[in-house]
């Protein structure tokens, strides 16, 4: 058991095979750096290293962050002191956040060991350089407050690889905070990853700087919310993206699941507009209940998006429009900026797109007449707030589907054979204000 531990300079800690370092439920026995700006980049770490170069964190063993002990005691227990779920479990004031922190470094490696829940983020790559991450086994409870896996931060020549991760928060994400700089060059491939958040992500609060030359491919996501979500609100460029080879699942006990959600919003007017432009996404399949949703605020644009080889396989069809006005998550559309994108009924939901190219794009509606078991949780839980909602599962479609519903599209094409809606009653493709090309020859 321990407390804080500083990596040296051309220092290697192995975490051999059958050892376990423990982080203290103590949170006195932290130093307390001179650093932290916000609830879960906090200035206490069991691991820490700053203007390092050359270190690593090797072994097979594992590194306990102990995390219980920073939740909150407000969470729900059964009788045998088992987390009552789905539920958010809360994190007190003060924990250890981001358990491990690279800060400053460069030549950093890390390979083979185990991570278990820590206080909040498990390990942060904050303004480093040549960074290699490989093998690493990061398992944290479901519902833990703020479990990022491994967040990417103002960070440069960064490969991931051969990950197994099942987290609550974002898997792998890709950040850009105020202090941090630019991200780029980023590899991630060969990857597992289980979340009730996003598996692959770029972005949301953390998007003040520009990201761009990444590559993420050969990976299976489940159970997750979103596979792959791209959120630019303070300004950030997105740019020169691919992602390929994607196996997902959105069978997470939540609402509005959806396999990819890229969005541009301008959070406050401090701060300049962003853009995503050039990214290709190939070779993506997912099983869902929810909608790809691809939106820009008015006066901004998608540009250059590419999605080739897709299939989307629907156990069940939930319909948006109940719940989606009230939806609280800040990485949701904006009910009054976006009032038809909520609740349009499409498996591709776009807005404000320029040179938008759609090739196969496979949709399969579902071909039972009731919904498979383990689709059917009888409580789903609401991002963004603690709001339970409860379905009744006696149809296998809450609504009927298009293929496609755009607005303000301009450019580009739609070149896809043999696809039809869920229903007859629901055109294919519905674009408004739109020049996109439809091929299509059904």
């Amino acid at each position: 058991m321990s407390g804080t531990i500083f990596l040296k300079s051309n220092t290697t800690l192995d975490v051999q095979a059958g050892a376990t370092l423990l982080g203290s439920p103590n949170i006195d026995d932290y130093t307390r750096l001179s650093w932290g700006h916000n609830k879960d980049r906090q200035p206490w770490h069991l691991i820490v290293a700053k203007d390092q170069k050359n270190v690593a964190i090797t072994g097979t063993g594992l590194i306990d962050g102990n995390g219980e002990a920073f939740w909150s005691d407000d969470a729900e227990k059964d009788e045998n002191g088992n987390f009552i779920v789905p539920q958010w479990i809360l994190a007190k004031e003060k924990k250890v956040s981001p358990l491990i922190q690279f800060e400053d470094c460069e030549n950093v490696r890390m390979y083979d060991v185990s991570v278990k829940t820590g206080g909040g983020w498990n390990i942060h790559l904050f303004r480093s350089k040549n960074v290699k991450i490989r093998g690493l086994d990061i398992v944290n409870n479901l519902y833990s407050p703020n479990s990022d896996g491994i967040d990417i931060n103002g960070s440069e020549d960064v490969i991931i690889s051969d990950c197994y991760i099942r987290t609550c928060d974002d898997a792998i994400c890709l950040k850009a905070s105020p202090l941090a700089g630019e991200t780029k060059r980023v590899t991630v491939t060969n990857c597992v990853m289980e979340t009730l958040c996003v598996g692959l992500k770029m972005g949301a609060s953390e998007s003040f700087h520009d990201m761009y030359d990444v590559t993420m491919s050969n990976c299976v996501v489940f159970g997750s919310s979103r596979a792959i979500g791209m959120y630019s609100f303070n300004g950030s460029t997105y740019k020169n993206i691919n992602i390929s080879n994607i196996v997902a699942n959105t069978n997470a006990p939540m609402v509005l699941n959806r396999p990819i959600h890229m969005q541009i919003e301008k959070w406050a007017d401090t701060t300049r507009t962003g853009k995503i432009q050039d990214v290709t996404i190939s070779g993506f399949t997912a099983e869902t209940d929810g909608r790809i949703l691809l939106s820009a605020a008015d006066g901004t644009s998608i540009d250059n998006l590419t999605l080739r080889d897709f299939t989307l396989k629907y156990s069940w069809i939930e319909d948006p429009e109940p719940i989606a006005a009230k939806a609280k998550s800040k990485q949701f559309p904006n009910k009054d900026k976006h009032p038809e994108l909520l609740k349009a009924p499409a498996a591709l939901v776009a807005e404000n797109l320029n040179n938008l190219r759609v090739e196969n794009f496979q949709v399969f509606w579902p071909t039972s007449e009731s919904v498979p078991t383990d689709w059917q949780h009888p409580e789903r839980i609401e991002n963004g707030s603690m709001t339970i909602h409860k379905y009744p599962y006696d149809e296998v479609k809450q609504t009927e589907m298009g293929i496609i519903w755009g607005r303000g599209i301009n450019g580009g094409y739609i070149n896809n054979f043999d696809q039809s809606s869920s229903h007859s009653s629901v055109p294919r493709y519905k674009l408004i204000n739109s020049t996109v090309q439809v091929l299509d020859k059904k």
